[in-house]
């Protein structure tokens, strides 16, 4: 993720270079050039507008799945503790689960990737035997809420499946690509008798690059590198390995 983001910081640093030598050395005379630059920023401003804000709200999307599923299996391992054999038995699911997700460092790596931790906490929930669910009567109470739990977490599943699909194709790709060419180039249409004027053509150039390259960044999930999102998953495998409750006793003592 960091060597993106670097990517990205030098394909700036390039194009800020290129342009301004476009614009101190290249000058176009064109007539009603301020019909053709109004044009051009209307369409580039109104698609790239409306595009930067469906995937950023896929990129929230995402991320509310991927906490939310965070949050169930912590529900089912705090839950299970009225049952030591099954919460034993969970958290080692939980914990390979999580251990691999932290390998990655991809939260959503076992939505991507083939995974048997939904049935196997599937089956490991249904071993629970009467002997047990005598022994804690809140058990009995609450067991099928579990199973209701896990048919969330693979509902949950398939949204973040089809949310991660849910990237601009190569047409949309295209429309803004061509605008903002249109874009950057127009702005060399205004005369340009004191240098200020040229100073501010890269300026707005820079920021319509800038623009796409946000984009780019939302379609791909690599905005805000690869912390998004691991916050809560270490919180996860900090409950599953009782780290708080053993922070907590400490406190109190």
């Amino acid at each position: 993720m960091k060597s993106k983001n670097i990517t990205n910081i030098l394909l700036v640093v390039v194009f800020v270079i290129l342009y301004s030598l476009f614009v101190f050395n290249v000058n176009f005379t064109v007539e009603s050039y301020s019909d053709i630059i109004v044009g051009t920023t209307f369409f580039f401003t109104l698609f790239i507008g409306f595009f930067i804000t469906r995937q950023n709200d896929r990129y929230s999307a995402i991320n509310d799945q991927l906490t939310s599923t965070d949050g169930y299996f912590s529900y089912l391992y705090r839950v299970t503790g009225l049952v030591p054999r099954i919460q034993n038995e969970l958290r080692v699911i939980i914990k390979e689960h999580y251990a691999k997700i932290k390998e990655t460092k991809n939260p959503a790596y076992h939505v991507m990737n083939p995974s048997n931790t939904i049935t196997r906490t599937t089956n490991t929930l249904g071993s629970i035997t009467e002997e047990e669910f005598g022994s804690s009567p809140a058990a009995g109470a609450s067991w099928q809420f579990l199973f209701e739990v896990i048919s969330d977490l693979q509902l949950l599943r398939k949204k973040t499946l089809n949310l991660y699909e849910e990237t601009l194709v190569p047409f949309q790709w295209a429309i803004i690509y061509i605008l903002g060419i249109l874009l950057v180039i127009s702005f060399d249409f205004v005369p340009a008798s004191f240098m200020l004027v040229n100073i501010l053509k890269i300026f707005f150039g820079t920021a319509v690059f800038i623009s796409i390259v946000l984009l780019r960044q939302l379609d791909d999930l690599t905005l805000f590198g690869d912390t998004i999102g691991m916050k809560s998953v270490e919180d996860t495998f900090r409950i599953v390995d009782e780290k708080d409750a053993a922070e907590l006793k400490e406190k109190i003592k």
